[in-house]
């Protein structure tokens, strides 16, 4: 397989040509728009002018299709200009990732929690985390779709699935694009279209003798007024209809406030999620899961990319009430109640389907971006899910967001229940990478994607990290206190039964040494007899003599050599308790007289 660098390069030029003729082809387009506007003046006047009675009535005739097919053309064109820009900004976007600039990747900052069991202390949200170098998504649904599974793990089955599904995906590359970049047209991605969504599940009754005034009224109105023209008949009669209309439609005035508030600004959502669902609707696929996701926008008689457009050009209508025709419009046609008939009629059939539509479309775009993930890293490999309890194996495991030029691999295997990995090792030598080397690549298998390792079998598990401790001054908190509550919080969720895994780094290092080794020691005896395995990683080298008290305790670590005023780090995981120590010559470096 090509460089996929290459591959994005290659995508950007061609995007970037076709954006290029599209453009000029808008220009034109837009040319010609205001010449056949100024056209039909000039011809209209000089008609009227001289009197051509029928060149005016064929003009006039024959404007509204002429401009009316120039506008569709105009429109199609602007759609197929902004596509080609969004994914030439795509490919520039890919070509960042895979040079490891992530400062142009929405960062996920509104799912970062530091009670969470792992997600503060690996990196999975904010600047520089796993959800930016893994997301592709372009609507809300698909956002939060894509940091839910990268906050829960999944089960085998959904984890084999989305393994079948990343195979299928990860090759199309214009449709994966496609699909991306049809979600981008309207900027919809940091909307909060839950008052839409809420207006999509609540109905409101309209009474039959209403939806009869909205059929007969405006025919007896505009009757009236041709009678009043044509016939002299009094324009109080057409001024007592316009004021029964005005009567029928301030009775909804209310509920056409509460619809405008719902979803005015909502709208460019249902004309992504038409287009998206289209695309998927037009789609061809071999496995079972995006078949079934498929299946989902099936629909008795239309296609649910139709009835989101319908509801769409519904809801269209909203915006001509801010034109002032429209107060004539409305209380000749009752638009107001039309509008109102209409969409609740949409949602008398359409209201069960359209959050699992929008919900669906969510996965389809975390699974895309799996799929791109895999595909811009070609050497990745998806991890395999062990029936057993307890295992963990990985061969070649190296940190995702470390640039492949810098990034240091390790292997590492433990296995059983209660077993305890001790990592000693001098400063700066690599132990908290190590341990976050783990827990990401961790993160990825139980998300379904592919992992940065050679290979990876691993048992379904919760995990749970202890690495990154802070004071809280408002809660008046220490970091040793906030270290030790979370303690308490993997102690609680091992009592729950379920098999964890933890990492817990520099452990109890908010204490002086004699405590942190005796409640060190204390924590690794007390974990080994529940159902959990994981890493402690520490300064304490008497830690490390745990081995001799217990067998389900392995000792490695990382070493470093010093060469004249030089510090190497190898970063290579070793078998046993640390050798090297550094600290005096890193504090010798800053100027600290060490004698």
């Amino acid at each position: 397989m090509a460089n996929p660098l290459d591959i994005f390069q290659k995508r950007i030029e061609v995007f970037k040509n076709d954006y290029q003729i599209l453009n000029r082809k808008y220009n034109v387009i837009a040319v010609v728009r205001i010449a056949t506007f100024i056209l039909f003046l000039i011809v209209s006047i000089l008609a009227a002018n001289y009197r051509m009675g029928t060149l005016l009535g064929l003009t006039v005739l024959a404007f509204p299709f002429v401009f009316g097919t120039i506008i569709i053309l105009h429109n199609r064109i602007s759609y197929e200009r902004k596509q080609a820009g969004f994914l030439q900004s795509i490919n520039e976007k890919e070509t960042l990732i895979g040079k490891g600039n992530l400062s142009e990747q929405d960062k996920g900052e509104e799912y970062i929690d530091a009670k969470h069991a792992y997600t503060n202390d690996l990196d999975i949200f904010g600047a520089n985390s796993l959800f930016q170098l893994v997301n592709r998504t372009s609507t809300g649904n698909g956002k939060n779709a894509l940091a839910s599974w990268l906050q829960t793990k999944a089960t085998k089955e959904e984890i084999e699935n989305r393994h079948l599904a990343i195979k299928e995906l990860a090759p199309k590359i214009d449709w994966r694009q496609d699909f991306q970049a049809k979600g981008m047209h309207n900027d919809i991605r940091q909307l909060d279209y839950s008052p839409l969504l809420s207006w999509l599940k609540e109905s409101i009754h309209i009474k039959p003798l209403y939806k009869g005034f909205a059929m007969i009224m405006p025919v007896i109105t505009f009757l009236l007024i041709g009678l009043n023209i044509f016939s002299g008949v009094s324009f109080y009669y057409t001024l007592a209809a316009i004021f029964i209309n005005f009567l029928v439609v301030s009775r909804f005035n209310q509920q056409m406030k509460d619809l405008s508030e719902a979803v005015i600004d909502h709208v460019g959502v249902l004309k992504s999620y038409s287009s998206l669902i289209k695309h998927l609707e037009e789609s061809s696929f071999t496995t079972d899961y995006l078949q079934k996701l498929q299946s989902y926008f099936e629909q008795e008689g239309s296609k649910a990319s139709l009835s989101i457009s319908r509801l769409q050009k519904i809801l269209d209508l909203l915006n001509a009430r801010s034109n002032f025709l429209y107060f004539f419009i409305n209380y000749t046609l009752l638009f107001d109640l039309v509008i109102l008939i209409r969409s609740e009629r949409w949602k008398r059939k359409n209201q069960a389907d359209i959050a699992l539509w929008f919900d669906t479309i969510g996965e389809f775009e975390a699974i895309s971006s799996l799929s791109a993930f895999q595909f811009s890293n070609p050497g990745y490999t998806l991890p395999a899910i062990d029936d057993n309890e307890f295992i963990l194996s990985g061969e070649s495991l190296g940190h995702p967001l470390i640039k492949s030029n810098e990034r240091v691999t390790n292997d590492f295997k433990m296995t059983g229940e209660g077993a305890i990995t001790i990592i000693t090792g001098s400063n700066m030598s690599g132990k908290s990478t190590f341990l976050r080397t783990l827990g990401v690549n961790m993160v990825l298998a139980f998300t379904g994607a592919p992992v940065c390792a050679n290979k990876l079998s691993l048992s379904l598990m919760q995990i749970f990290t202890g690495m990154r401790t802070v004071d809280n001054l408002e809660e008046h908190v220490s970091s040793f206190y906030a270290e030790l509550k979370r303690i308490k919080a993997l102690l609680d969720l091992v009592e729950l039964g379920q098999p964890v895994f933890y990492m817990l780094d520099e452990i109890l290092k908010g204490t002086n040494s004699k405590d942190r080794h005796i409640g060190a020691v204390a924590l690794a005896k007390q974990l080994s007899k529940t159902r959990s395995f994981g890493l402690i990683s520490t300064h304490d080298l008497d830690l490390g003599k745990l081995d001799q008290e217990l067998n389900n305790v392995v000792n490695y670590s990382f070493n470093s050599q010093i060469e004249g005023n030089e510090i190497i780090f190898p970063y290579l995981l070793e078998k046993g308790i640390c050798r090297s120590f550094n600290a005096s010559k890193l504090m010798e470096n800053m100027g600290i007289k060490i004698k």
